[in-house]
């Protein structure tokens, strides 16, 4: 997700949302039918009726299940196929077989239901416009589902609406059936889905433009849609059409083939408060938000989100830190390495300038989820995760950081399914061959960044010059940034050094020697501890006689 706004939508539900616990089934499988047509006439209602069939897996024995679904937004009519009785309040839907589940059977079972005319934050309904918009757990506000990012299940739509709109949806159209004023579009994804990434969106004569892409591995078609509405600026929208198989190729080359069966995008109407929102396989964005790094974020959260999951959301970050780094990437790709470093200073300086003084990881998020405000918090989750990731590849090099990429990315235990952060640094320091636990856990689960106070004494003993430096780390945290330091020394002939060291405690003494007069240390100077606060000042030599 990207945002245009820090605004916090939360409309008619608690703040915090409650989490599950071991819940002892596994969703395998949505399957809504919607009759959405009225939605679309004026005077634009959000009712709508349907039923969402459900197949799970029992993975202990089972009596009841209980899965999310908004009080506010929806009543529920009946439940059938194995289902003896249920009861919905408080935002839950309790489900009791006809029977006992055994360890491993699965079942299949329905549930009719209404949607409300409310506006619930999730299911918009506006002037012959309709979308969805789930993240973080908006989906239960428009259907029955077990709403959270850790189980993902592949997901069917059958959906009514006039003749005249255009509807898009999770992976591919199976079928569009015109009868008279009325056209059924039914769409199935083949890969898994977490809830906040399943999507409607839909319009009375929405634009749509198909660019296709090749895979140069498998020589498979992956289609491209575009929904695009009248008024929108058609020069900047066939850019991104013209550079789309260059981004497939380039992330594709980085993280492994692209994952799904096809791609797309569907602009909104001012309902939609972000930039974009990375639905798997058709991304929402803003209307007229046809920018280019805006794409490149939402388009990367193919591999960092959508194919590999958050397991909780206190590990958001694997997604909207690594998407904003792409932005990066895909920067120094096309305008040179120089531009990247210009970029990754611009998200230092947005997060020093706002940073709110959280962590980008907060265990607390795994049992209680935070306002949007809080969980795709700008500055840390986004501008200072990508920092993170920036002096990770300072840290091990080029070579290393794209292999660990690449190794988290095509890791068959990840794909398609979940995530935490412990994973990711596995992956980390089994490539690199070092522990690098120690690394993230600092700039992951500490408020805030190093403060450096330093200072330096030059003195000269029979043609040969010694210099001690002490690094001073002042910062409010208690914690000790462990971190590769740079040194560059000037000489007095206008020659340099470069000399590298570990720092790794708040008070720490290095010295070096010379045989000839250096003039100036310089600390961190290729700007490679992007997230530092230093003050490197020269003292005159105290002579001592006795």
């Amino acid at each position: 997700m990207k945002y245009k706004l820090l605004l916090l939508i939360l409309l008619y539900t608690n703040s915090f949302f409650a989490q599950p616990t071991d819940k002892g089934f596994d969703i395998l499988h949505y399957k809504l039918n919607l009759d959405l047509y009225n939605c679309f006439i004026d005077p634009f209602p959000h009712t709508f009726s349907g039923y969402v069939e459900i197949k799970m897996k029992a993975e202990t024995e089972l009596n009841n299940i209980i899965l999310n679904g908004s009080s506010y937004s929806i009543t529920i009519d009946s439940a059938s196929n194995n289902i003896q009785s249920f009861n919905h309040s408080d935002d839950k839907v309790n489900l009791f077989f006809r029977s006992s589940i055994n360890l491993n059977d699965s079942i299949s079972f329905t549930i009719y239901y209404k949607h409300k005319d409310v506006r619930d934050g999730a299911f918009f309904s506006d002037k012959g416009m309709v979308f969805t918009n789930n993240a973080p757990e908006g989906a239960r506000n428009w259907f029955p589902c077990y709403d959270h990012p850790s189980d993902k299940a592949t997901f069917e739509l059958i959906a009514k609406t006039p003749a005249n709109v255009l509807l898009g949806s999770n992976g591919s159209l199976i079928d569009s059936t015109l009868i008279a004023d009325t056209i059924y579009y039914h769409w199935k994804s083949r890969d898994p889905v977490a809830t906040y990434l399943m999507v409607i969106s839909a319009k009375v004569d929405y634009n749509l433009d198909i660019v296709e892409w090749i895979n140069p591995e498998t020589n498979e078609i992956i289609p491209t849609r575009f929904y695009w509405q009248d008024g929108e600026n058609i020069t900047n929208l066939n850019y991104i059409k013209s550079i789309n198989s260059n981004m497939m190729d380039f992330f594709s080359e980085l993280f492994g083939t692209y994952p799904f069966e096809k791609n797309g995008y569907a602009s909104l109407n001012e309902h939609f408060v972000y930039g974009g929102m990375e639905n798997q396989t058709l991304t929402s964005i803003g209307f007229d938000s046809w920018r280019e790094i805006l794409i490149v974020h939402e388009f990367t959260h193919a591999w960092f989100g959508n194919m590999i999951t958050h397991k909780n959301w206190s590990d958001v970050w694997l997604n909207e830190s690594f998407a904003n780094y792409c932005e990066g990437l895909w920067i120094e790709h096309t305008r040179g390495k120089d531009a990247y470093k210009k970029f990754i200073s611009l998200e230092a300086d947005r997060y020093f300038r706002e940073n709110p003084g959280f962590p980008i990881y907060n265990s607390w998020w795994n049992d209680k989820t935070p306002p949007s405000n809080i969980l795709y918090n700008g500055p840390i989750i986004y501008s200072k995760g990508a920092c993170v990731l920036s002096m990770f590849r300072n840290a091990v090099g080029d070579s290393l950081f794209f292999k660990v990429l690449q190794s988290y990315t095509n890791d068959e235990s990840f794909r398609f399914s979940n995530a935490d952060t412990d994973d990711f640094i596995s992956v980390a320091n089994k490539i690199t061959g070092k522990d690098y636990t120690k690394f993230f856990y600092q700039w992951l689960k500490s408020p805030d960044h190093p403060i450096y106070q330093n200072y330096y004494v030059i003195t000269e003993d029979e043609n040969e010059y010694r210099i001690d430096l002490t690094i001073n780390q002042v910062q409010d945290n208690e914690t000790a940034y462990k971190m590769p330091v740079t040194l560059q020394i000037v000489f007095s002939d206008g020659t340099n050094e470069i000399i590298n060291i570990q720092n790794s405690k708040r008070a720490e003494n290095h010295y070096f020697i010379f045989d000839k007069e250096p003039v100036e240390l310089i600390f961190d100077p290729f700007y490679e501890i992007v997230l530092k606060e230093a003050e490197t000042l020269i003292f005159d030599a105290i002579e001592i006689t006795y």
